[in-house]
């Protein structure tokens, strides 16, 4: 079928996805599905340690090291505060970003491609020309310390699969996310705790991520952004349905999804499926913005397919994607800034109409 990559056009994608994953360690960053509200206790922010053990990648980020009680583990993640942040006391909506590891979107050299210009440089000259207004900025660590074994953002099948890989402790990346990381945030920053504004964005496994956290949780979201996601596609019953040798069946995913493949908790951690179960009402509450790169870079530096497969979803849905999807370029952190480039301005001016709605009391 015509949104299949062959066979050995997806092994050669799924090498390079190796092979940059490699390259992260090396460069030191390395019907309707239920809507879950967390405890109040769960709502607790975790223990801060001091953030002594991770190097900061860029001196405007701080390091936070939570020592997770969902985890069993100490986790790192960074947050940026926008300049004036510390002489103005009103509340500023937040963006979370995803990939592999949490230093991806910070690292200057993180492939060539970037030409030390970053996600951080690009906010901030948006910022300089009044196209966006302040934010806080977070990034967080979703899988392993040592960036083998990615959390998908999903509570894993499997976690005994991620023995001897350092940071994954139970694998329950999507309870710590929701009911440790982000309640720590809006505790200790000048964030609205309002879903509305709170936005989330990613590039490839991490567009996985930010668009399937999204739809599970659409109270707490206002906007959604994805460069070249790497969705699983999915069938007229709204299942996962991949082709035996597709990406569904690297080992990277054993521990997150089960070894063989757990298909329903797959798929109810998949964006197209969820797209497929969900009331369109709650989806539709907020703003996409999900790119792709061309179908002549398919399949070894572009993820057409899958990203158009997801798109013609959500609009079965009712759902209006915001940005033009195809975007030119490969897949590569160039192109993912570019992205955020386009997709900042927008991501403000829906935070930003959420600061004008005082919080629920």
């Amino acid at each position: 079928m015509k949104h299949r990559t062959s066979i050995i056009g997806t092994l050669l994608f799924l090498i390079t996805l190796l092979v940059s994953m490699v390259g992260c360690q090396n460069s030191n960053e390395t019907a309707t599905l239920p809507t879950v509200v967390p405890s109040p206790m769960a709502m607790q922010p975790a223990t801060p340690k001091p953030a002594t053990a991770p190097d900061v990648p860029d001196p405007r980020v701080e390091a936070i090291v939570l020592e997770s009680t969902v985890l069993g583990v100490a986790k790192t993640f960074y947050v940026y505060t926008p300049p004036g942040y510390e002489e103005s006391e009103e509340p500023v909506p937040s963006l979370y970003f995803f990939r592999g590891q949490e230093q991806e979107w910070l690292n200057p050299e993180q492939d060539e491609s970037l030409q030390g210009f970053t996600l951080l440089d690009a906010y901030e000259e948006l910022l300089d020309a009044g196209q966006v207004g302040p934010m806080v900025l977070v990034f967080p660590g979703i899988g392993s310390d040592d960036g083998a074994v990615p959390g998908v953002l999903t509570d894993f099948v499997a976690p005994e699969l991620a023995e001897g890989h350092p940071g994954v402790g139970t694998g329950r990346f999507e309870t710590y996310f929701i009911e440790e990381l982000i309640p720590y945030v809006d505790s200790h920053y000048r964030t609205l705790p309002q879903g509305g504004a709170r936005g989330v964005a990613g590039f490839s496994l991490g567009g996985f991520m930010s668009t399937k956290i999204a739809l599970q949780y659409p109270e707490m979201f206002g906007s959604v952004s994805a460069f070249d996601g790497l969705y699983f596609f999915t069938d007229d019953d709204c299942r996962v349905a991949e082709e035996p040798g597709s990406i569904f069946e690297a080992s990277l995913f054993d521990a997150a999804f089960g070894k063989p493949r757990d298909i329903e908790h797959t798929s109810a951690n998949n964006s197209p499926t969820i797209v497929c179960r969900s009331d369109p009402g709650m989806i539709q509450s907020i703003d996409w913005f999900i790119q792709y790169g061309p179908e002549a870079a398919e399949p070894n530096d572009s993820n057409f397919y899958r990203g158009q497969h997801f798109v013609e979803l959500l609009e079965v849905n009712g759902v209006q994607n915001r940005v033009t999807p195809v975007l030119s370029g490969g897949h590569n952190w160039h192109t993912a800034v570019a992205h955020m480039q386009q997709t900042l301005p927008l991501h403000w001016a829906t935070l930003s109409d959420a600061v004008l709605v005082p919080a629920a009391p």
